[in-house]
């Protein structure tokens, strides 16, 4: 990670990582079948990572947990800028796409959770309105990365609760 962190994932290598532990390329082949390997089990670890930092000390379900996770979402982008870009497959990062899917499901359920009662009488729209705000601030977070937007944790916020407004005034 910190050889990624530091000189961007292309200059992870198989290579490159054992020169770092102290081990030689063939004890590392038996744990990683390539760099591929190796950075696919980098982003399932920063995706856990994000996961316990949105779920920590959570308030109840509501807008006060959906802005807490607005701002520990984008806190952790603003905190783990290349691990985030890795996560997320961006700037052509090769990473297994189908295991890195299934890690970012983890908290798709904290995020359905919060916004939970904001949804209710009619909780067919909560799926929806927990893929909506997940897919916000992402595309705000990815924008802001790529320097094509000047956006801040109080612009994704308040974006945060339009959408959940709209969602509200539709039901």
């Amino acid at each position: 990670r910190a050889i990624g962190i530091r000189h961007g994932w292309s200059a992870v290598t198989i290579r490159s990582v054992a020169q770092k532990l102290g081990y030689s390329s063939p004890l590392l082949y038996q744990h990683f079948r390539d760099k591929q390997d190796v950075l696919t089990q980098i982003a399932v670890q920063a995706l856990a990572l994000l996961e316990a930092k949105l779920t920590e000390n959570l308030p109840a379900p509501g807008a006060g947990a959906v802005l807490a996770m607005v701002e520990r979402y984008w806190t952790f982008m603003l905190e783990n800028k290349q691990l985030y870009r890795l996560m997320n497959g961006m700037d052509g990062v090769p990473i297994d796409r189908v295991v890195v899917s299934q890690s970012a499901r983890c908290f798709y359920k904290p995020i359905a959770e919060a916004v939970r009662p904001l949804t209710e009488p009619n909780r067919a729209d909560e799926k929806d309105l927990a893929d909506e705000l997940w897919a916000l601030l992402h595309g705000m977070a990815a924008l802001y990365l790529d320097r094509a937007a000047q956006f801040d944790v109080t612009k994704a916020s308040n974006a945060s609760m339009r959408l959940i407004s709209g969602a509200r005034a539709q039901t």
